[in-house]
């Protein structure tokens, strides 16, 4: 097999750069809860104490254009969670961890739409802009990326993944359900240490004739391609060629077939 150098842009998960929200719960006191109180939390992923004086978060209904405000004090330091409650219901049966901001904000438990804003001026519109936006559930008309999470529950929240450190602005990506668990400025840290070192193999194809016309080689990344794919540059031997090839979102191994080579 011919000597074929590769560079490869892997578009790695990334990990988010200002305060995100984390965490989404809207089940709280609602009959088969755990928990008493619904509740926002954040996450600072940063490597800087970020001052949330003058800062709320806003929920508003999954097509609702009204935006309810609970404004936030105090600061989050880096790798540390920030938790804000909401109203609470009849039902469940723990009370939250001791909250750093308190609301009585009533949040659906299956659908919505949460903002974070560096002001207590309440946004307006269905879509408005945010330094972080969160649509849950099926329903929510706005949301970053490509759609909204999945619907939390009674039980479940939805958690921003990596601990809170990842975010490709997409919230069908980003979240995931799994049973509350709210976290405050006194949980123990998460640092994000940035993103994952990815690695890449290339492996000679099944093309006896390879390289003389129209071989092929095969290339295995350490962990799937995100959405939008992965863009890779090769050189086949000394030759300067510069084949630039988008593999195909979620997918691992990628077989990759080289086109007839130009004359020298």
């Amino acid at each position: 097999m011919a000597l074929i150098a590769i560079l490869c842009s892997f578009c790695v998960q990334a990990q988010a750069d200002h305060i995100v929200i984390s965490q989404v719960y809207g089940g709280g006191g609602n009959s088969g809860a755990n928990y008493k109180n619904d509740f926002i939390e954040l996450f600072n992923p940063t490597n800087a104490t970020v001052d949330l004086t003058g800062w709320s978060v806003q929920y508003a209904s999954a097509t609702g254009t009204t935006w309810a405000v609970t404004p936030l004090n105090g600061s989050i330091a880096p790798g540390h969670y920030y938790l804000v409650q909401e109203a609470a219901g009849t039902a469940g049966t723990i009370s939250l961890p001791a909250p750093d901001a308190t609301g009585s904000i009533n949040m659906s438990g299956t659908a919505g739409k949460v903002a974070l804003t560096n002001s207590i001026t309440a946004l307006t519109g269905s879509c408005p802009g945010a330094i972080d936006l969160v649509g849950f559930g099926t329903t929510a008309n706005c949301f970053e990326g490509t759609g909204a999470t999945a619907a939390p529950s009674v039980t479940n929240s939805v958690f921003r993944a990596n601990s809170g450190c990842t975010d490709t602005n997409n919230n069908t990506a980003d979240f995931s359900t799994a049973s509350a668990a709210p976290r405050n400025t006194a949980t123990a840290a998460h640092l994000c240490s940035g993103p994952p070192a990815e690695t890449i193999q290339v492996a000679k194809g099944s093309d006896a004739a390879e390289p003389a016309t129209n071989g092929s080689f095969i290339i295995t990344l350490s962990s799937a391609a995100p959405a939008g794919g992965v863009v890779v540059n090769y050189m086949l031997g000394v030759l300067p060629l510069r084949e630039l090839i988008t593999a195909m979102p979620s997918q691992a191994a990628l077989p990759l077939q080289k086109v007839p080579l130009p004359e020298l």
